[in-house]
């Protein structure tokens, strides 16, 4: 059995408050947590915590657990590096694992980088407002302390769809549109999807977004198999309308004896009778080059007996529309047939295996698939990195591909 986690912000959004929260709600220790939330206190000048508590309520109608956080601070604004000191002299002092504190670090320096780039600034001198506050440091290191009691730091994390809310924003630096510049950054390139959710207003804040990235290796459009064992409901410091306004932890157990990972993915497929051979050989790269997962393209026979190709395309959600655009475009068809379905794919890893050829050196990306034992089950060199070279000498593929096998083999065999 395999202990996964599923943070669900798809409806409410994410927080740090609330990811906390939803840890306590789980089971993890509450005064453990809020002991080292006081610790904070020590290491930010000017700060002071009257009262930390996690309240039992509920949120349109479904319990839940809220964090009570009552402090004052004399400083409005701090330098993001000044944060990043502060918190690592706390984690040390709290002696956090190493994995929990590089949680802690990593997500707040997520956090300065995205200020940075958004001001122009480099990490050293970039001003923090709102995240420069201890509630900050409250939210990362008690979720730090909290993952470490349920020994949950190390394990498999999946996210849903990203709630983020809509309309503006009113903060430090005057009004700007929903989501703001540093949501937009921190989950720049992190093929995890942003939608409105079901409530108005701020739903992730960027302390939210950069635990989530931190922890979160895979986004999810459905759950994955799971025998869930405990749930946890985060409560926001707003009440929801006609929804509650909740982050949702499931942890579970998957039995598959399989080291896989669970997807849904887009099937796009549509029928072609009036297309040449290079014009969907054309089709395809482009159709790669724009993402595409897999391209399969089937002969048959379309009505009045005429010949056609049935072109086939896997796709991310992200990539969904524009694919379907690109096929549309390229092939000149009318329609498009579009089926959500799950897959699951086997872990993977790559390696780099250096051939020498025609007296130079080369490097070949290589693809190793094992079995839950660590057993290899697969060796395949990368057909790029062999084209490429062969090429470039002007030798036939099959010799460098044999070439690089060869070398594979003395290293695993």
């Amino acid at each position: 059995m395999t202990k996964i986690v599923i943070i669900d912000s798809q409806v409410a959004g994410i927080s740090g408050d609330m990811l906390l929260s939803s840890l306590i709600d789980v089971g993890a220790n509450k005064k453990k947590v809020i002991d080292s939330i006081y610790t904070c206190q020590n290491y930010f000048e000017g700060s002071k915590i009257h009262n930390v508590d996690f309240l039992k309520t509920n949120s349109y109608g479904i319990s839940c657990t809220k964090l009570l956080l009552d402090y004052t601070d004399s400083v409005s604004s701090r330098l993001g590096s000044t944060v990043y000191r502060s918190v690592a002299a706390c984690c040390d002092s709290l002696k956090l694992s190493s994995d929990s504190k590089s949680f802690v670090l990593n997500s707040l320096k997520r956090i300065i980088l995205a200020e940075s780039k958004i001001h122009g600034s480099n990490f050293s001198r970039v001003r923090l407002h709102e995240v420069s506050t201890i509630d900050t440091a409250a939210d990362l290191i008690g979720t730090a302390v909290a993952l470490d009691d349920l020994d949950l730091i190390s394990k498999k994390f999946y996210t849903t769809d990203v709630a983020i809310g809509n309309g503006l924003l009113k903060f430090s630096h005057g009004i700007v549109p929903n989501p703001s510049n540093a949501i937009l950054e921190i989950f720049k390139n992190k093929q995890i999807l942003l939608v409105p959710g079901k409530l108005d207003g701020e739903l992730t804040t960027p302390t939210g977004a950069a635990m989530l990235i931190n922890l979160a290796s895979e986004h999810i459009s459905h759950y994955p198999p799971i025998i869930p064992e405990k749930i946890g409901n985060g409560a926001g410091q707003k009440e929801g309308k006609k929804v509650a306004n909740i982050l949702r932890v499931v942890i579970g157990n998957s039995n598959s004896k399989l080291d896989y990972s669970f997807e849904s993915i887009y099937e796009l497929e549509t029928n072609v009778d009036d297309a040449t051979g290079e014009m969907i050989g054309n089709m395809i790269d482009i159709l790669y080059a724009n993402n595409a997962k897999d391209v399969t393209v089937l002969q048959g026979l379309t009505k009045k007996s005429r010949p056609s190709f049935v072109v086939k395309v896997l796709t991310d959600k992200i990539s969904r529309d524009s694919l379907v655009q690109i096929l549309l475009n390229e092939t000149g068809s009318l329609g498009c047939r579009i089926n959500e379905v799950n897959r699951i794919t086997t872990s993977r890893s790559f390696i780099t295996v250096p051939i020498t050829l025609g007296n130079e050196r080369f490097e070949v990306k290589v693809k190793i698939s094992r079995d839950s034992d660590g057993v290899i089950k697969t060796i395949k060199p990368e057909y790029n990195d062999i084209k490429n070279i062969s090429t470039k000498l002007k030798i036939p593929y099959k010799k460098v591909f044999d070439k690089a096998y060869y070398e594979l083999m003395k290293k695993y065999n």
